[in-house]
């Protein structure tokens, strides 16, 4: 839960860099860094969640059921009777 968390914190913050007010020149782009570094950890969040899912997922379609086995002795009677 903690990294959708952080995915949806840093879609907020990408969204609000344009109204910060941070300079865009050309020697020292901020702006830009923030963007590319946002968009490099909302990937990775993003793999590591999908990594996450597909495990659950996995555990949720098994088909795997769990009951009591229960066995009944049948002695053969014909065979007796004979």
């Amino acid at each position: 839960m903690v990294k959708i968390s952080t995915v949806i914190a840093l879609g907020i913050f990408i969204a609000i860099i344009p109204f910060t007010g941070l300079p865009n020149d050309s020697a020292f782009p901020l702006k830009n860094i923030l963007y590319v570094v946002c968009g490099l950890s909302i990937a990775i969040l993003s793999i590591l969640i999908r990594k996450e899912l597909e495990k659950v997922i996995k555990h949720l379609h098994t088909d795997v059921v769990k009951t009591d086995t229960f066995t009944e002795s049948n002695p053969n009677y014909s065979e007796e009777s004979k």
